[in-house]
């Protein structure tokens, strides 16, 4: 689909742009974005979360077309104002109580930094004085106004002595304006071409009422992991920032305290910011990443999303919480790549007693020699000349990501485990020592050292780490036995070059909710980790996935999986309907023409695996007759390969297929022959039958009339 279409497509399907967040909005994570659908979710489950309301993916897609907020648009979000004075008592633009609110961009994939944020919005001279006798403080209200200022100069007007509206009403307007547009940012196109992103996602933008760290001694602003994301284990987590905001914290311009501070000070925010973390994760069944605002000693909780992690915390998240009972160990299994395994098994710490450059925080472990690069730009440049750099800064932001991706570690003088720096260190597996103090960089930029992640430390010169015997890790060895290899194959196990290899998928992907309703259409019943093999996607989020389907009664659960209710096959063809109306019909049915001819070849080889001839099963005791038909089928998919591309190209959802075939080849290859046509595996016949039922709904035809003319199975 192009982008043109897949925009009208999208505006077209909207049954709302502006939707309220009360715990009760039923829109997948698609179109209102992770953190809209974090504070819903949060919200349900009774949590402290300041009212919010989102424009969801389809206001950025109308938006987009146009250039412009229409009519509708802003009647509907003055309407979500409207609602946000309800539930706080107070008056957006009024100096009698005011409301002030945040800006936050929110994709359906988790881009941490990467959009624009615009807080404290609303205020002005006027309101910046009420606040002032209101609260009885004008230290805060200045420190609000000056901050709103400084943001809004810097995000919406890109001018730092740019004049700031008086009215936020045009405030509002133009922040809304500022993070769609964020959407396409070079930071942010940077940031999904490394993580093979779709461009046409689009963002949500979520205004919520604020809550404010910065009113007095007893409020503060801080960042919360269920479990420690360098490492897995638990108790929770995290920093925390007396009389500050949640820019301060994962900014990285400041250096926040540690989390049993703010235990020491208030015991009773702190136990029930622990109450809620704890549930959080039971809920998700993954570690949490909890943004919080304490005001006046009243909790607040702002967002919880998967947090990223270490390779290393990723092993031992999985092992420990399929030891708790949160995870099955084939969903255990199913959360580690072998990326990460390969990564806990490199050298990764040194038994060194020379002299230390720096000593800081670990933010992310792992170990890694370079010459220090103080500059993005010239990091990226040198890395692509084949250099090893490591990027050190005084706190790095999400300009500086393109240096971060060619960086072979990261250093910073400034931050903590939360900031900007851990966070996009950790999803990108690079070393990571923040927090290490003013005059670092200066002291370390031209040198070859060597940063130790996991101890905190920058070493002078290029320092060898210990190799690593996978023998000697338990959560390899735990997760090895689960896979039924080796701890050294384990890796391999995961990757699929491992001979003996069982589906486990190679990395998670957004799924639309068009991929799993028509999944589950297709197969009748389906179980949540099949789901999840054949979408590539995490198996936890699967479950969660299925269970708001049954939850909404698209679907019902049943002893041999999930299947449609009749109300989730009209939804189903009400978005394949949709689907239909934003492709080009005509290149998607010569396609379709193109595949016919091929299939009928491939139901003759399948015929030939399973019948020697129409009297004679193939009992598989003729390793040339075998060798044979497996070299057609081999050959077929060699000319399959330009078509699966085609129909990646016309409808992005159909990507997956040339994926899932490859699998299948790989494993027949392997020499595991039951990939060829066994039913109950992702296997060459179970896929194309799976493509082929797609690939005639996206006609618009009939299966029955398929089959009637010998082109259906």
């Amino acid at each position: 689909m192009t982008a043109g279409a897949e925009l009208a497509h999208r505006r077209d399907s909207a049954a709302g742009t502006v939707v309220g967040l009360d715990g009760t909005c039923a829109l997948p994570r698609e179109h209102i974005g992770g953190k809209a659908w974090s504070i819903n979710h949060m919200r349900g489950l009774g949590l402290p979360v300041p009212p919010a309301f989102v424009l969801t993916t389809d206001a950025w897609a109308e938006f987009t077309e146009r250039g412009e907020i229409a009519d509708a648009l802003w009647r509907a979000i003055g309407n979500g104002i409207a609602e946000l004075e309800h539930g706080t008592g107070r008056t957006f633009g009024s100096v009698r109580k005011p409301l002030l609110v945040s800006v936050r961009s929110g994709a359906a994939v988790s881009m941490p930094g990467m959009m624009d944020t615009v807080l404290n919005l609303g205020i002005n001279t006027d309101v910046a004085q009420a606040l002032a006798v209101e609260t009885r403080n004008p230290a805060y209200a200045d420190d609000t106004h000056e901050r709103f200022l400084a943001q809004y100069r810097e995000t919406v007007l890109g001018d730092p002595n740019g004049a700031v509206p008086h009215d936020p009403w045009q405030q509002l307007r133009a922040a809304i304006i500022a993070v769609f547009r964020s959407w396409d940012s070079q930071r942010a196109r940077t940031y999904r071409a490394n993580r093979d992103i779709p461009d046409t996602l689009g963002t949500a933008v979520t205004v919520q009422a604020m809550v404010f760290g910065n009113l007095d001694d007893r409020s503060g602003t801080g960042v919360l992991f269920s479990r420690n994301p360098n490492t897995g284990d638990g108790p929770a987590y995290g920093e925390w920032l007396v009389g500050g905001q949640g820019e301060d914290v994962v900014s990285g311009r400041v250096t926040p305290r540690p989390l049993a501070e703010l235990g020491d000070s208030q015991p009773e925010a702190h136990r029930r910011l622990l109450a809620a973390a704890d549930l959080l994760e039971r809920d998700g069944r993954d570690i949490q990443d909890i943004e919080f605002t304490v005001q006046s000693g009243t909790l607040w909780l702002l967002q919880s999303r998967p947090a990223k992690r270490s390779p290393r915390a990723a092993l031992r998240a999985a092992v420990a919480m399929a030891g708790e009972g949160l995870l099955e160990p084939r969903q255990a299994l199913a959360r580690i790549t072998a990326d990460q395994v390969r990564a806990v098994l490199r050298p990764s710490s040194v038994d060194h007693d020379g002299p230390a450059l720096a000593r800081g925080e670990s933010a992310c472990p792992g170990l890694a020699s370079g010459i220090v690069m103080t500059d993005p730009a010239e990091a990226e440049a040198r890395a692509q000349a084949g250099e090893d750099v490591i990027l050190a800064r005084p706190t790095t932001s999400p300009d500086d990501l393109h240096g971060m991706i060619a960086a072979r570690a990261v250093v910073t003088e400034l931050g903590g485990a939360t900031s900007h720096a851990a966070l996009v260190s950790r999803e990108l597996g690079r070393p990571c020592v923040v927090g290490c103090g003013a005059g670092v960089v200066a002291a370390l930029v031209g040198r070859t050292v060597t940063v130790d992640g996991g101890a905190g430390v920058v070493w002078a010169g290029e320092v060898a780490g210990k190799a690593v015997d996978p023998a000697t890790l338990g959560d390899v060895r735990q997760l090895a036995r689960w896979a039924g290899v080796d701890p050294e194959r384990l890796a391999d196990r995961l990757d699929g070059t491992d001979a003996e290899t069982t589906v486990v998928q190679r990395q998670s992907r957004e799924v639309s909710e068009l991929d799993l309703l028509r999944l589950i259409g297709v197969k009748g019943r389906v179980r949540e980790e099949t789901a999840a093999a054949s979408l590539g996607c995490a198996a936890a989020e699967l479950e969660i996935r299925c269970a708001d389907l049954v939850d909404r009664g698209l679907c019902a659960s049943t002893p041999a999986g999930v299947r449609l209710t009749p109300e989730g096959r009209g939804e189903l063809e009400r978005q394949l309907a949709q689907e239909r109306s934003g492709v080009d019909r005509a290149a998607v049915a010569a396609a379709y023409e193109d595949f016919c001819v091929v299939n009928a070849e491939l139901k003759e080889i399948v015929t030939a695996w399973q019948m020697k001839d129409p009297d004679t099963v193939n009992d598989h005791g003729d390793t040339e007759y075998d060798a044979a038909v497996l070299d057609r089928l081999t050959d077929l998919h060699r000319r399959v390969r330009p078509l699966t591309r085609r129909f990646a190209a016309l409808a992005p959802r159909l990507d997956r297929y040339g994926e899932r075939l490859e699998v299948a080849v790989e494993r027949i290859a392997a020499g595991d022959h039951a990939w060829v046509a066994r039913p109950v595996l992702d296997s060459y016949h179970t896929v194309w039958f799976e493509l082929h039922e797609d690939l005639i709904g996206l006609c618009g035809l009939s299966r029955a009339e398929e089959a009637a003319a010998g082109r259906a199975h």
